[in-house]
């Protein structure tokens, strides 16, 4: 039973546990038995390899990774049922294994999706679970469509989300959104163009809106009707 001392939802204990909730195959049912555990961040976790948190790879790119890193540890993310962590863009070959599903969790680019489509085509996990860690655009989804059914391998496809989780939590209530340490001169060198700002202040909103979205909570903005000047 909470008072009216109860400790509020920080936002790092948020996204733990939407990144639990990805780790559970995206189950409704298990992350609403955890809620009453957000404030403290922690997770109440079924044995590893049970039906509730079974066997699962993880494979990731570089910037997801980057997510995951401050909020769970290598044994931590095997209590959640990970039994490898891999990166997508691997030079080496992955090997099959078929008896597990894989939980994708990967920026919405035209790269990761053909390595996806390639690793449905070949058959090598159960199952493949996406997980976008912002918005898929519909030209993408379009795209991605197409390769999978003409590789035959729609069956492979048990569930695809957008995450909204683009931003690295590395205290209770900070974050960053992770862009470029040179992004205040690339924003006002010149020469830049159009399309390079407007790329940059997208990724700029979208990430924004993770953290809002992450938070659940509307942010009240205030600015004066009419500019004053001097």
């Amino acid at each position: 039973m909470s008072g009216l001392g109860a400790e509020k939802p920080s936002l790092k204990s948020a996204q733990l546990n939407a990144i639990h909730h990805m780790l559970s195959l995206n189950d409704d049912g298990d992350v609403a038995s955890n809620m009453s555990k957000m404030s403290i961040g922690s997770y109440n976790d079924a044995p590893a390899g049970t039906s509730y948190n079974q066997w699962k790879i993880l494979i990731y790119d570089k910037p997801c990774r980057s997510i995951i890193s401050p909020l769970l540890s290598v044994s931590q993310l095997r209590s959640r049922g990970v039994t490898l962590h891999l990166l997508i863009e691997s030079n080496t070959e992955r090997e099959a294994i078929p008896d597990v599903p894989a939980v994708y969790f990967v920026e919405p680019t035209r790269a990761n999706l053909s390595i996806i489509a390639q690793d449905c085509a070949k058959r090598l996990y159960s199952k493949v679970h996406i997980n976008f860690v912002t918005k898929l655009d519909r030209s993408l989804m379009e795209e991605f469509g197409k390769l999978i059914v003409q590789n035959n391998c729609l069956d492979m496809i048990a569930s695809l989300h957008d995450q909204y989780l683009d931003f690295i939590c590395l205290e209770k209530n900070l974050f960053s959104l992770s862009n470029q340490m040179d992004s205040y001169a690339l924003m006002n060198k010149s020469g830049v163009t159009d399309s390079v700002m407007e790329k940059y202040l997208d990724d700029i909103a979208y990430g924004l809106l993770s953290v809002v979205g992450t938070a659940g909570s509307v942010p009240v903005i205030r600015c004066p009707r009419v500019s004053q000047r001097s």
